[in-house]
C-alpha cells in the first residue's frame, strides 16, 4: 500500500477526542502572486484533481463519551474507535502465537483486533486450537472445531454487496455465495435487526464483572465500529452506551485477557498493554490468531 493511498484508507487517527481530524496527502501548492506595482494579485488557477478513493477507516484513539445510566447516574467512557465502511473492508486470518510485534510493524494493515473464542486442542492443525465459530475471510475459510459452540452462537457478516449483517448460528453452504466475510462464535449482547433463536446460547452465561473490552458494533448508518474500552466495562454500562450511540447491534468476540486492538505504527501492543488486559497475569494473554483489517482489492484498483 503506497503512503498516499494509506492516507486515504485511514481518514483519521485522532490524538484527542474532540472529533476526527482528516489526514490527507499533500496537494499541489498554489504559486505565490508576483510582487509588483499592481495591488491586484494574479488569479490562481486550481488544477483539476482526480477523485479521491473512498475512505475505508476513520479512527479516534482517544474518544470519550459521558453516558447516562438508567438510574440517572453518569460515567465517562473512554475508548479507542475504528469505524469501517464494509464495502471496502477486507478481513484476513492472521495466524501465529504471540505475533503482536510483527503486527505492530505491518504496513499493509489498518488494524489488528481480537477474533472469536477458541479452545486449545494440542496437535490439532498448526495452532493447536479448535475455533468456536466458522470464519470466512479474504484469505480463506476456517471451520469451527467445536460444532456445538458454533451452532449456539452469533455471527457478524459482510455480504457480497458490502452490507453489514448480524445473525445467529453457523456458516451454511448456501451462504458462501451471499457472504464474503463471516465471523462466527460471537456473543450477541444487542441485536435489533433479528430476534435470537431458541438455539442461541452465546459465549457467557452471565456477565457480572467489568470484563468487556472489545466491542463489535453495527451503526445505524450501516458501518462497522470496532471499539477497545480504556477500562473494563460492566455489561449494564455497555448497554447504556450502546443505547446512547444508537447501535443496531453489539456483539462481543472474547473475554478481557485476549483483547487486541493494534493500529500498526500508531497504537502498539506492548508488555504494559499485556499487563493491563490480563490484570497482571501474563500467562493468560497469549493469542493464537488475530483478525487483520485492510482495504479490499477493489479499493486498490480505484483511481489513485
Amino acid at each position: 500500500m503506497t503512503a498516499q493511498r494509506l492516507w486515504f484508507a485511514v481518514l483519521a487517527l485522532a490524538a484527542v477526542s474532540v472529533g476526527c481530524t482528516a489526514i490527507a496527502p499533500p496537494g499541489p501548492q498554489a504559486s505565490m502572486p508576483t510582487i509588483g506595482s499592481s495591488s491586484r494579485p494574479e488569479p490562481v488557477i486550481e488544477p483539476d484533481l482526480p477523485p479521491s478513493p473512498p475512505v475505508v477507516m476513520r479512527a479516534d484513539l482517544a474518544a470519550h463519551q459521558r453516558v447516562m445510566r438508567a438510574d440517572g447516574s453518569e460515567f465517562i467512557m473512554r475508548y479507542s474507535s475504528a469505524v469501517f465502511d464494509p464495502r471496502w473492508l477486507d478481513l484476513q486470518f492472521s495466524a501465529g502465537w504471540e505475533h503482536e510485534e510483527q503486527a505492530n510493524a505491518d504496513t499493509e494493515a489498518l488494524l489488528f483486533f481480537t477474533g472469536p473464542t477458541y479452545e486449545r486442542q494440542p496437535g490439532r492443525h498448526e495452532l493447536g486450537i479448535a475455533l468456536h465459530g466458522d470464519l470466512l475471510l479474504g484469505n480463506g475459510e476456517w471451520r469451527a472445531g467445536n460444532n456445538a459452540a458454533a451452532a449456539q452462537r452469533a455471527y457478524l457478516a459482510i455480504t457480497s454487496a458490502g452490507e453489514l449483517e448480524f445473525g445467529y448460528g453457523r456458516l451454511l453452504p448456501e451462504q458462501r455465495h451471499h457472504y464474503r466475510i463471516f465471523i462466527g462464535g460471537l456473543h450477541a449482547l444487542i441485536n435489533t435487526t433479528q430476534a435470537a433463536p431458541e438455539t442461541y446460547k452465546g459465549v457467557y452465561s452471565r456477565l457480572s464483572l467489568a470484563d468487556v473490552r472489545i466491542i463489535y458494533a453495527g451503526r445505524a448508518d450501516g458501518q462497522l465500529e470496532l471499539i477497545e474500552t480504556a477500562d473494563g466495562l460492566h455489561v449494564d454500562d455497555l448497554r447504556a452506551f450502546a443505547a446512547q450511540q444508537g447501535y443496531v447491534a453489539v456483539y462481543l468476540p472474547d473475554h478481557a485477557s485476549k483483547s487486541r486492538f493494534i493500529v500498526p505504527g500508531i497504537k502498539l501492543w506492548s508488555e504494559q498493554q499485556a499487563l493491563w488486559v490480563s490484570g497482571g497475569d501474563l500467562s493468560i494473554t497469549p493469542l493464537p490468531f488475530m483478525l487483520k483489517a485492510q482495504p479490499t482489492s477493489a479499493w486498490f484498483s480505484a483511481p489513485p
